[in-house]
């Protein structure tokens, strides 16, 4: 039993199967209930619902002919309509065309009105059973309505206006005094109003008529007596046989219900019961979802039922019936299912909306009995509230004062306890910088405001510090790796070839040169990768004197005239013939201004201009780069300024990607900026140094975000897009 409660396809199959079965069980059932008469009590088609529901179809057809016939004799003639209408039940209801027989008698005298029997046969003879009731019609039965009374204020009585029974609706004024009017009107006075009695008032004329109906037996006329006596005739063949089906139905339903509810929450390899996605929805939302659901299908179950009532069977009306009735049978099943499991795991009362409801309001009644610092001073101020209020009573118009100033302090209070919780969200948020404003707060709150600034700024620190660390080792690791590999991997190489006794004087002095050239490239980017590293942990020495910036770069052109001229570019130095005076570290400025030429030189189109600009500014000077770049730029200006980078992605080219970091990092020790500019293929760089005496140090020195160009080493301009950087 064990092996089929944990199998899926065991649970699968009998959830199918009782889905099935429990259709055709609720189904046969209902039918045997409804015909319980044919069934069980096996008294004939004359005691059975279907003669009774027949039966009560043809009175109500009776009860309208009396009607039309005793407005036909009080009127003397019926409107056209009415007319038609007595036509047709006269003809629907004569011998020929129904078993039906009826008779109308006035019930005062038992005079005979009308009856559909044959010659001179009796009811009592020409039907199976009797049926007898009363009917009371009356005429003019809404002339009260329109009678209404009139208040007299000066008698303090009521005078009653009568509607006179004329073609003009004539009111007639009724006053005490006109007893006799009023009473044949029906109305009596009892000293305040008027009271009614119908049976008094001669504008109404009553009618009380028998009927008596019933159908024949035997049945002579094919109508619906006939026709639901042959299909009581059927029924009464077949219904024991699908009582024996819908009991047997029933009881398997049962049973599968049974050993679901047992297998419920059991899976395969588990000690214990267990709750699926399913069974972790709050049970009473779930159950909110399966009324709902149940109640749309019963819905749409509903119009399909009329349709088969007021239609024969049809196949599409069928599956209808059967998909609506699966659907309820199954929202019901795994309702109970998940009941049963829940109960099993015993989350029935815990996985609730409203057990979470209530431990929600528990845990807040214990946080704030935990926060008694905080929460008792809303609780000391609200007890003396109560006090001052009823020390102000004796004064009134104290109390308005009082409790205005209580107001204030709870709003005021309010309103910091918001801040600090702004303040703290900004912090948590990813804004250690912000600062909360403790200006004028509370003791309690302002101390808390302090340390929260305290750990902002502590957390900030720690942030930049990591990043700064963490960035720069990843850097060094997927970057300075391979440039440093390309050079050493060449010089090994050309130390093998060395090695060879046959080899040439000629090829030995070649491998030679090349040797020098890749081991001076190693060292320029040793030394690179020290300066940037130096920079960044401020470990850099300053040497600081009075510079001609325009001399400055003069020199620079000189030194790399031989560069400029190989790119095939036309340089384009725009310097002014003054002095410009600056107090800066000579060897730092002169590395700046080299690293972004040869990053010119380096990444610039061949055949166009570039412009190197120094312009003078009050507290300082500006150096402009202008070039335009040899390839699609397609780093943004933020990025070219990162470590590492280089104008060539595959790195094929020399350099360390460290030239613009270094511009960058020599240009922030001295007080300056450094920026870059990308627009289209226009690559601009711009670097601002202050005239300061002794420039101070940065307290946090910003990673040198960027690489390029690499001074001596003809450096791809890390940062140089194939822009020419």
């Amino acid at each position: 039993m064990k092996r089929f409660r944990t199998s899926l396809a065991a649970k699968t199959a009998a959830v199918l199967l009782a889905l099935a079965v429990g259709a055709g069980g609720f189904w046969s059932t209902v039918f045997i209930l409804y015909q319980w008469d044919t069934l069980w009590l096996g008294s004939g088609y004359y005691d059975s619902n279907d003669y009774y529901s027949d039966l009560y179809n043809r009175s109500s057809q009776v009860h309208e002919l009396a009607r039309l016939l005793q407005n036909q004799e009080w009127n003397g003639a019926l409107p056209y309509l009415d007319q038609r209408r007595l036509d047709m039940l006269e003809e629907a209801l004569s011998p020929e065309r129904t078993n039906f027989r009826f008779a109308i008698r006035r019930n005062d005298t038992g005079t005979l009105v009308y009856s559909n029997l044959e010659g001179a046969a009796s009811l009592d003879e020409s039907v199976h059973a009797v049926e007898q009731e009363e009917l009371s019609l009356t005429q003019n039965g809404a002339a009260r309505e329109q009678d209404y009374v009139v208040w007299n204020g000066k008698e303090q009585y009521y005078l009653l206006y009568i509607a006179l029974p004329d073609a003009a609706g004539t009111k007639q004024l009724v006053t005490p005094e006109d007893a006799g009017l009023a009473a044949q009107y029906g109305y009596t006075f009892d000293g305040y109003t008027w009271n009614y009695d119908e049976q008094m008032d001669s504008r109404v004329t009553t009618s009380v008529l028998a009927l008596e109906y019933g159908a024949t037996d035997p049945l002579t006329v094919q109508d619906e007596f006939w026709d639901s006596y042959q299909d009581y005739q059927q029924y009464a063949s077949y219904l024991p046989a699908l009582a024996v089906l819908a009991l047997v139905l029933d009881i398997a339903g049962i049973l599968l219900l049974v050993f679901l509810l047992r297998a419920a929450g059991w899976r395969k390899e588990e000690s214990r019961p267990r709750c699926n996605w399913f069974d972790r929805i709050p049970l009473d939302l779930l159950a909110f979802g399966a009324f709902w659901a149940i109640a749309l299908l019963l819905n749409a179950g509903d119009a399909i039922a009329f349709g088969l009532n007021v239609s024969q069977l049809a196949t599409d009306l069928l599956v209808g019936m059967c998909v609506i009735t699966v659907a309820i049978l199954g929202c019901v099943l795994a309702f109970c299912l998940t009941v049963a499991t829940r109960i099993k795991t015993r989350t029935l009362w815990s996985n609730t909306l409203i057990c979470m409801l209530c431990k929600l309001i528990a845990r807040g009644c214990r946080a704030a009995a935990r926060s008694w610092p905080m929460t008792g001073r809303v609780v000391v101020l609200f007890l003396l509230y109560l006090a001052g209020t009823l020390l102000t009573t004796l004064t009134i118009f104290l109390i308005p004062v009082f409790q205005g100033f209580v107001l204030y302090c709870l709003c005021r209070w309010t309103i910091q306890w918001k801040r600090v919780r702004e303040g703290t969200g900004r912090i948590v948020g990813g804004d250690p910088d912000f600062k909360i404003d403790t200006h004028k707060m509370y003791s309690d709150l302002a101390r808390h405001a302090g340390q929260l600034n305290d750990l902002g700024a502590a957390i900030g620190n720690a942030v930049d510090e990591r990043i700064q660390s963490e960035r720069f080792k990843a850097e060094l690791i997927t970057n300075v790796s391979h440039d440093l590999k390309t050079p050493l991997t060449a010089i090994i190489t050309y130390v093998d070839l060395l090695k060879d006794p046959a080899l040439s004087a000629e090829d030995r002095a070649k491998y030679i040169e090349t040797l020098d050239k890749k081991s001076q490239r190693l060292k320029r980017l040793i030394e690179d990768l020290f300066e940037v590293s130096k920079a960044a942990t401020r470990n850099v020495a300053m040497h600081y004197a009075e510079v001609d910036l325009a001399a400055l770069l003069k020199q620079v052109q000189y030194e790399l005239a031989d560069k400029t001229e190989a790119s095939g570019i036309d340089f384009r130095w725009q310097l002014p013939e003054e002095r410009m005076p600056l107090v800066l570290d000579g060897q730092k400025t002169c590395r700046i201004f080299e690293n972004l030429v040869v990053n010119i030189t380096k990444y610039g189109m061949p055949g166009t201009r570039a412009y190197i600009t120094l312009m003078p500014q009050e507290h300082g000077a500006q150096v402009v780069f202008k070039n335009i770049s040899a390839t699609e730029l397609d780093f943004s200006a933020e990025e070219i300024t990162d470590r590492f980078v280089r104008g060539d992605r595959s790195r094929n080219t020399e350099g360390s990607g460290l030239g613009l970091a270094i511009a960058k990092s020599f240009a922030e020790l001295q007080g300056g900026t450094f920026s870059i500019t990308v627009d289209g293929d226009l690559f601009k760089a711009t670097v601002t140094l202050p005239d300061t005496n002794q420039p101070e140090q940065p307290e946090t020195l910003p990673l040198p975000a960027a690489p390029d160009a690499d001074a001596q080493s003809a450096p791809q301009t890390g940062g140089a897009l194939p822009a020419g950087i």
